[in-house]
C-alpha cells in the first residue's frame, strides 16, 4: 500500500513541475515581447492545452499505469524542452537588458618620455613639466588623475603634433596623449613609437550622453549611423573613426540604403570654423561630434547609432561560424591575408583584414567602403539564414558588451517583432561618396598638411537624394542578393551625371605627361608586410604560451614594471591575452618584397623593378 502511495505522490510532484513550469514559462514569453500576438497566442494556447491535458492523466488515480507512466516520461520530456527554450529566453532577456544608451565614454591616456629618458616611472617625474593636448575633452580630468601620484606642473598645447615634434627634439621632458591623438601622432611620424616610451597609463571615463531622435521604427523611416573605431578592447574608448556608414530604412517598403562616407572626407566638423578636417578625426571627439557632422554634410537628421570596434567584428564573426563575403578584386592585404575575386570563406580576424584594407586600391578609401558594405551584407545573409538557430547562444554571449547603441531595447524588439511577423526580404542598396586626393593642413592636425580626399559636391547631392528617396517611399535598385551582388565591382549610382561644371574643368586639365604616366602604370603591386625587421618581413605564426607577470592596472603595485604594460594593462609589452593567459606570438621571417620587386616607403608597398610608387594615383607607374 506505501509502495503504491509513492507512486502517486511522484505523479503529483510531476504534475506540480509541469504548472510551475507552464507558469514561467508563459511570464518569460511574454516578457521578452518579441513574438507577434497571432504566434504569442498560439504559443501561451499551447502551453495551456499540455498542462491541462497532461494533468487529467497524471493526476486521474483511475487511470491505466501504463498511460500514466507514458504521460509520465512525456511530461520529463516536455519540461526538458521547457528548460531548452527557456534558457535562450533568459540569455536573450539578459541580453536586451543591457541595450540602449550609456552615459560615459572612457579615454586611455600614456604619459610619453623619450626611450633613453632616464624616467621609467611617474614617480620619477615629480616637479617637472607635463606638456598635454589641451583639445581632448577630458584632459582636465587627465591632469586632476597624474597629480593623485605625482606633483608635477602642466603644459597646454593646441597641437598635439608640435608637441611631440619638441619631444623629440628634447624641449620637452614629458607629454601626455589620449590615444586616439597618439594614434595621429604616429600617423604622421611612424617613427615616433619607436624613439619614446610609456611610463604611465590610465583610464578615465567621462560622462557623455547621445540622445537619440526617437521614432516609430516600425511605421516610419530613419536614419542610423554606424561607425567603426580603430581599437581593440572597450567599445566606449573614444577613438578616431575609421567605418562611416548612414544606414536609411524604412519599415513599410523594407527597403536599406547603405551611404557610405570615406574615412579622409575633408569636412567640417560640426561646431568649428576655418580649417576643415577628416571626418575619422572627428571620433576623437565623440561618437556625438561625428554624427553632427555627417547630418551637416548630408543635411540630414539620424535618429539612432551603432558603434563598433575590431573586437566586435572578429568575436561576431567567429560567433557566427564564418562568413562569405564577396570581393570584387583579387589582393594581398596589408596583415598578409590573401583574397581572391568572386565569394570569400572567412572568420572573425580574415574578415577584419578584408573590411579595413585599403591601400592595395587605386580606389582606395572608396573600395575599403564597398567591401565594408559587402561584410555588412554577408553578416545579414547569415544571421537571416537557418544556420543561426544552432548560432543563436553563442551570437547573443559575443555581442554583450561588443557594440554600443543609444537605441533602446524596446526599439529593436520592436523591429525583430516586425520582421517575425512578416517574415519580408530587405531590399539592400549601396552608395559611397566620391572625392579627390589631395593633401591639406587639418583642424586636429596642427601644422602639417595631411592627405585628405576632397568631396564631389554632386557627389554628396546625389547621396541626399537616393537618401530622401528611400525616406519618401521610394524602392531603390538592389546592390546584394542573398546569393551574392546584383551587380559586379560597381557602384549602382555612379556619380559620373552629378558632377559639377567646376568639377568636370579641374578633371579636364590633367597635363599631357600626367596622361602618359597613368598610361605606364603597373597592374601589379602588392602591400609590404606591416611587421618588418633587418629588410624581413616577420609573418605571425601560432601563440606560445610564456610565463610573464600580469599587469594590474594599479599605478602603486605595477610602478616597478609600468613600462612593460600594454594598452589593455593586462598583459607585459609585445604579449597579447589569449584565452585568459598572456601569450607572444611566433614570427617566420621571409624577404619584404618577392625577388625582382623592391619596398616602396612611401606607399609601404612592393613595386616591380624600374617602376616608382606615385602617391597621386597610389600606383607604380614606369620610371
Amino acid at each position: 500500500m506505501r509502495r503504491k502511495k509513492r507512486k502517486l505522490s511522484i505523479f503529483k510532484i510531476l504534475a506540480l513541475m509541469l504548472f510551475l513550469a507552464s507558469l514561467f514559462m508563459s511570464y518569460i514569453i511574454y516578457k521578452v515581447n518579441l513574438l507577434p500576438n497571432k504566434y504569442l497566442y498560439l504559443v501561451l494556447g499551447g502551453i495551456a492545452f499540455i498542462n491541462i491535458f497532461f494533468d487529467i492523466f497524471l493526476m486521474r488515480n483511475k487511470a491505466r499505469k501504463g498511460v500514466r507512466g507514458f504521460f509520465a516520461f512525456l511530461t520529463i520530456v516536455v519540461l526538458g524542452v521547457m528548460a531548452f527554450f527557456a534558457h535562450y529566453i533568459l540569455n536573450t532577456l539578459g541580453f536586451l537588458a543591457k541595450i540602449g544608451p550609456t552615459n560615459y565614454k572612457t579615454e586611455t591616456y600614456s604619459v610619453i618620455v623619450l626611450k633613453d629618458s632616464k624616467y621609467n616611472k611617474i614617480k620619477d617625474i615629480k616637479d617637472l613639466d607635463v606638456a598635454y593636448y589641451s583639445n581632448s575633452k577630458g584632459a582636465k580630468e587627465a591632469n586632476k588623475k597624474v597629480l593623485k601620484s605625482v606633483d608635477v606642473n602642466f603644459k597646454d598645447y593646441d597641437d598635439a603634433n608640435e608637441m611631440a615634434s619638441k619631444l623629440l627634439n628634447n624641449e620637452e621632458k614629458v607629454i601626455m596623449l589620449e590615444d586616439s591623438v597618439l594614434s595621429m601622432v604616429n600617423e604622421d611620424d611612424p617613427e615616433f613609437n619607436n624613439k619614446t616610451k610609456v611610463i604611465y597609463k590610465f583610464v578615465i571615463k567621462i560622462k557623455s550622453k547621445t540622445k537619440a531622435k526617437d521614432v516609430n521604427v516600425t511605421e516610419k523611416p530613419f536614419n542610423i549611423y554606424i561607425t567603426g573605431i580603430d581599437t581593440y578592447g572597450e567599445i566606449t574608448s573614444v577613438s578616431r573613426s575609421d567605418v562611416n556608414i548612414v544606414a536609411t530604412v524604412n519599415p513599410k517598403t523594407k527597403q536599406v540604403l547603405l551611404t557610405s562616407i570615406p574615412r579622409d572626407y575633408y569636412v567640417q566638423l560640426h561646431g568649428t570654423t576655418g580649417i576643415k578636417d577628416k571626418l575619422t578625426h572627428a571620433g576623437i571627439y565623440g561618437v556625438d561630434m561625428s554624427i553632427a557632422t555627417i547630418e551637416d554634410l548630408l543635411d540630414i537628421e539620424i535618429n539612432y547609432y551603432v558603434k563598433v570596434n575590431f573586437t566586435s567584428l572578429i568575436d561576431i564573426v567567429n560567433a557566427l561560424g564564418g562568413i562569405t563575403v564577396y570581393s570584387d578584386y583579387t589582393f594581398t592585404s596589408i596583415d598578409g591575408v590573401h583574397f581572391t575575386e568572386g565569394n570569400n570563406n572567412m572568420n572573425g580576424e580574415q574578415a577584419l583584414a578584408f573590411a579595413r584594407e585599403r591601400k592595395a586600391f587605386q580606389a582606395g578609401d572608396i573600395q575599403r567602403g564597398k567591401d565594408q558594405q559587402a561584410v555588412i551584407a554577408a553578416l545579414i545573409k547569415k544571421v537571416c539564414s537557418k544556420s543561426i538557430i544552432t548560432k543563436y547562444d553563442s551570437l547573443l554571449n559575443s555581442l554583450k558588451s561588443k557594440f554600443q547603441t543609444n537605441m533602446s531595447s524596446n526599439k529593436i524588439t520592436s523591429l525583430l517583432k516586425m520582421q517575425l511577423n512578416d517574415m519580408a526580404t530587405w531590399n539592400v542598396s549601396t552608395y559611397n561618396l566620391d572625392g579627390v586626393n589631395s593633401n591639406n593642413y587639418t583642424y586636429s592636425g596642427g601644422n602639417a598638411k595631411l592627405f585628405v580626399f576632397e568631396p564631389k559636391l554632386g557627389s554628396i547631392k546625389q547621396a541626399n537624394d537616393l537618401i530622401n528617396k528611400v525616406m519618401n517611399g521610394e524602392k531603390l535598385k538592389p546592390s546584394y542578393t542573398y546569393d551574392g551582388p546584383a551587380t559586379t565591382a560597381t557602384n549602382n549610382y555612379s556619380t559620373n551625371d552629378t558632377t559639377t561644371k567646376e568639377e568636370k574643368k579641374e578633371e579636364t586639365n590633367t597635363t599631357k605627361e600626367e596622361i602618359k604616366q597613368k598610361k605606364d602604370i603597373k597592374d601589379y603591386m602588392y602591400p609590404a608586410c606591416k611587421n618588418q625587421e633587418d629588410g624581413m618581413c616577420l609573418i605571425e605564426t601560432d601563440d606560445v604560451d610564456v610565463e610573464e607577470p600580469i599587469c594590474t592596472g594599479d599605478p602603486e603595485k605595477d610602478e616597478d614594471r609600468t613600462e612593460t604594460c600594454s594598452v589593455d594593462l593586462t598583459c607585459p609589452k609585445d604579449y597579447k591575452m589569449n584565452n585568459g593567459k598572456c601569450t607572444k606570438a611566433n614570427y617566420e621571417k621571409k624577404p619584404v618584397c618577392e625577388t625582382n620587386y623592391h619596398y616602396e616607403k612611401t606607399g609601404m608597398v612592393c613595386c616591380p623593378n624600374n617602376y616608382s610608387y606615385d602617391a597621386s594615383i597610389k600606383a607604380c607607374v614606369a620610371d
